[in-house]
C-alpha cells in the first residue's frame, strides 16, 4: 500500500490494527467513512452484532448465507484462522438491508453456524432462516487487478461519528494483489467495517471481489493515523468452496434458463441458493440449426426438452439428460406436420408428457407428446376458439384438473383459452385485458406458469409496465399487482415464467439487452431483481423451466 513500510513490518502493523478494526466493547459501531448510502442501495450489506461486545459488517451471498471476516468471531482477532466450524461462541445477529438503522426495514436473523477458511480471514455464516426481498452478491469470477476501482459498504464509524446510524459507502483503488489478499486504498475503513463487502460492477451487476479484513484506519474518529490503506480477503478463487459449503441449504430443484442471443442459443442453470452455472452453447452440444428464430423449453423428471424454430420455419427438439449430456436436435416436421410461417412456440409439462402450442400464419396450434415421446399432429386451436388479429406471443401451462391453459398476445391485448382434460376446448378466447390489469399501453408479452395447481401470469406492455396475477382452479382471478419493483420499468422484448419447487420464477429481456430475473415464494414474498450475466452476445428471447437436476 502507498507509503507503508517493508512487507514484514507492514504485516505486523496491520495484524495489530486488525484487533481494533473488528472489535469494539460496549455498543457496536456502524459504516465506511464515505457517503451515506441511499435508501435501498447495497441491501446485501449486513450489520453483525457479536454478543453485544463486537460489531462487524458482512455480505449476503444467498437467501440464507453471508460471508464476513473470521476475525470478528475469535477472542483475538489477530488469530483469525483459529476459528473453528460450528455455532458462534457468542450469540450473533445480522441486520440485513437496513440502510437507516433507526428504521425497521430489512430483516434480522440469528447466525447459527460458522464455516471458516483456514488460509485467510474469511468465514461463511448461516442464518437461522432465509431472508427474502433483498439483493445478494455473487462472488466474482475474476481477480481484482492493480489500479482497478472498487466499491465498498459497511457499518463502521466515520471520521466524525462514533456510532453512526446509517450504512456508508466508499470507493477504493486496488494496489498489490496477492494470492489470498488484495490491498486497497481510498475511503477509510474504520472500526465496525471488518467483514464489509468490497465489490465491482460487471455488466451493470455488482459482484463480490473481496471482504474487508485489516486497515490502518487513517481518517477514522479516534485515530491519529494518516494512512488509509487496508487489506481484504479475495473470494474470486474460492467459488467452489463457497458453493460446496453452502450446499446444506440446497434443495434438488434448479431453474433452467435458455436464451437466444445474437450469437447463438445458450443454456444455464440456477440452483436454490441462487448460484448460476456458466452459459453453455446448446448448438455445440446438440447440433447446429440455421437462423434460430425462437426457443422454448420444459422439463419432466430431470430431463430438459429444448425446442427451436429455425429460419426455415421448422421446429426442432433436443433433450438435455439429467446427467448433463445432450441428445441431438431433430426436425419435428414429419411428426407434427408442416406449418409454414411458424414463428413462436411454448411448451409445458403435463406431468406425463408435454403440451406444445405454436403460432403459424396468424393461427394458434396445439400438439401433445405422450409418455413414450410420441407426438400427435398439430391441432388447430383457432378453429375451436376463434381467429385473433395479429397474434405475436403465445404461452402455455398445465394446471390442476388436467387443464391446459393457453395464452396469446394479439393486437396489443392478452387472451386466454382452456383445453380440458378430456381434450375439449372452450367456446371462445377470454380477454385477460378485459380484467382490471391497469395496463394502459398495448400488451407486448405474456407468460403463464402453473404453481401449486393455480395459473400465475405475467403481462408486459410496450411502455415498460409489468403486471402479475393468479387464476385459481375455480376460475377466479386475483387483482393484478405491479411488478415494477421486481422486474423494473424497462421496456421488454421477451418474457417467460415457470414454477420451481412451488415458487413462481420470471425473467425478462430488456430492450437494451439485459436479462433480469426474480422469483415469488410460496408465501407471496418476492426476491429482489437479479441481472443475469455470462451469456455471449445480446439476448433476444428467454425461456425458463424447473427441474430436479
Amino acid at each position: 500500500m502507498p507509503g507503508m513500510r517493508s512487507r514484514s513490518a507492514r504485516a505486523a502493523a496491520l495484524l495489530t490494527v486488525a484487533i481494533f478494526a473488528g472489535t469494539l466493547t460496549g455498543l457496536p459501531a456502524q459504516a465506511l467513512d464515505g457517503e451515506a448510502a441511499t435508501s435501498g442501495a447495497s441491501t446485501f450489506t449486513a450489520k453483525i452484532d457479536i454478543g453485544g461486545v463486537r460489531a462487524c459488517s458482512g455480505t449476503l451471498i444467498n437467501n440464507q448465507w453471508m460471508i464476513t471476516a473470521a476475525s470478528c468471531f475469535v477472542d483475538d482477532p489477530a488469530q483469525a484462522t483459529s476459528l473453528v466450524t460450528g455455532a458462534p461462541k457468542l450469540k450473533s445477529t445480522a441486520t440485513i438491508g437496513r440502510t437507516d438503522l433507526t428504521t425497521t426495514t430489512g430483516q434480522v436473523r440469528e447466525i447459527t453456524q460458522l464455516i471458516p477458511r483456514t488460509d485467510r480471514d474469511l468465514v461463511l455464516a448461516k442464518l437461522a432462516a432465509p431472508v427474502y426481498g433483498l439483493t445478494f452478491l455473487h462472488p466474482a469470477t475474476a481477480a481484482p487487478a492493480a489500479g482497478e476501482a472498487l466499491k465498498g459498504a459497511g457499518y463502521g464509524r466515520t471520521k466524525d461519528t462514533w456510532v453512526p446510524d446509517s450504512l456508508h459507502t466508499g470507493t477504493f483503488m486496488v494496489g498489490a494483489v496477492e494470492a489470498i489478499t488484495v490491498g486497497i486504498d481510498g475511503t477509510p475503513i474504520c472500526k465496525g467495517d471488518t467483514g464489509a463487502p468490497v465489490f465491482r460492477e460487471t455488466n451493470g451487476r455488482p459482484e463480490l471481489a473481496a471482504v474487508a479484513s485489516t486497515s490502518w484506519q487513517g481518517g477514522c474518529l479516534g485515530s491519529d493515523e494518516t494512512r488509509t490503506g487496508a487489506t481484504a480477503s479475495r473470494v474470486d478463487d474460492i467459488r467452489p468452496w463457497i458453493t460446496e459449503n453452502t450446499a446444506s441449504t440446497l434443495n434438488v430443484w434448479n431453474l433452467q434458463m435458455l436464451t437466444k442471443t445474437t450469437t447463438g442459443l445458450y443454456h444455464a442453470m440456477r440452483n436454490s441458493n441462487g448460484d448460476w452455472t456458466g452459459f453453455g452453447n446448446v448448438q455445440n452440444a446438440a447440433g447446429p440449426i440455421q437462423d434460430i428464430e425462437f426457443a422454448a423449453d420444459a422439463a419432466i423428471k430431470g430431463k430438459n426438452y429444448v425446442f427451436a424454430v429455425g429460419g426455415n420455419g421448422h421446429l426442432y427438439q433436443a433433450n438435455r439428460r439429467s446427467t448433463g449430456g445432450w441428445e441431438a436436435f431433430r426436425d419435428l416436421t414429419a411428426e407434427l406436420g408442416d406449418k409454414p410461417g411458424l414463428t413462436r412456440v411454448a411448451v409445458t409439462s403435463t406431468g406425463t408428457g408435454l403440451a406444445l402450442v405454436g403460432l403459424a400464419g396468424g393461427r394458434v396450434y396445439h400438439a401433445i407428446q405422450d409418455p413414450s415421446e410420441v407426438w400427435t399432429k398439430w391441432g388447430d386451436v383457432s378453429a375451436k376458439l376463434g381467429v385473433l388479429g395479429n397474434p405475436t406471443q403465445v404461452t402455455v401451462a398445465h394446471t390442476s384438473g388436467g387443464q391446459t391453459q393457453v395464452g396469446v398476445a394479439a393486437d396489443g391485448k392478452a387472451y386466454h383459452g382452456i383445453r380440458e382434460s378430456d381434450g375439449t376446448w372452450g367456446d371462445h378466447w377470454g380477454s385477460v385485458s378485459g380484467l382490471k390489469t391497469e395496463l394502459t399501453a398495448k400488451v407486448n408479452g405474456m407468460s403463464f406458469a402453473s404453481v401449486a395447481g393455480n395459473l400465475q401470469i405475467v403481462l408486459t406492455a410496450v411502455d415498460g409496465n409489468k403486471k402479475h396475477a393468479i387464476r385459481t382452479a375455480d376460475g377466479a382471478w386475483s387483482s393484478f399487482g405491479d411488478l415494477g419493483d421486481e422486474l423494473g420499468r424497462d421496456t421488454i422484448v421477451g418474457v417467460d415464467a415457470t414454477a420451481v419447487n412451488g415458487e413462481f420464477q420470471a425473467a425478462v429481456v430488456t430492450s437494451d439487452g439485459k436479462i433480469k430475473h426474480t422469483l415469488r415464494h410460496a408465501d407471496g414474498k418476492w426476491d429482489a431483481t437479479e441481472q443475469v450475466v455470462g451469456y455471449p452476445g445480446n439476448p433476444e428471447t428467454v425461456a425458463l423451466t424447473g427441474s430436479t437436476v
